[in-house]
């Protein structure tokens, strides 16, 4: 992991923690479903003694420049992550969560169709694929499916080593 991707880990992490609007809170779950241009973010925290009952609510970052904002950081995080490893293709899920002592754990899903809240279409997952194309071995059956109906051509196969 370069140092950039872990930078942007904790410059999302910190501001999540520092949007949270109550300091009773055990952890911040921030969920980031993207395709190619399309990302959708939803930030929740719990709070043990309220039964982990999440609430939602928003990353505080009008006041910051776009690039720093928390989307933008999302999509860069996204391509630099598929830089370090192009033939898996890039995630679709990614799920972060931050304990109110700092500490954060990520999770990626590269093979799930993201459940967005609108129904994306398959000419937006194939513009995603030819910005982001997998070998074919990392490739999930319902895209597949796409790569072959749009005719996109896969990553070539990892050399060996």
């Amino acid at each position: 992991m370069t140092d950039e991707i872990q930078s942007l880990f904790q410059h999302i992490g910190q501001l999540a923690f520092n949007s949270v609007p109550t300091d009773e809170w055990d952890i911040i779950t921030i969920t980031v479903r993207a395709i190619l241009p399309y990302v959708e973010e939803n930030v929740t925290y719990t709070h043990k003694e309220k039964q982990f009952v999440p609430k939602a609510f928003l990353i505080n970052d009008d006041d910051l420049d776009y690039d720093e904002q928390a989307t933008p950081s999302f999509e860069r995080l996204r391509q630099l992550m598929y830089n370090e490893a192009p033939f898996r293709g890039a995630w679709y899920t990614a799920v972060m969560t931050i304990t109110n002592d700092g500490k954060f754990d990520t999770e990626f899903d590269y093979d799930k169709k993201p459940s967005f809240d609108y129904e994306s279409e398959d000419a937006e997952y194939a513009k995603d694929f030819e910005h982001f194309p997998r070998n074919e071995e990392s490739t999930p059956d319902w895209l597949k499916d796409i790569v072959q109906k749009h005719e996109l051509k896969y990553h070539e196969a990892e050399p060996l080593a």
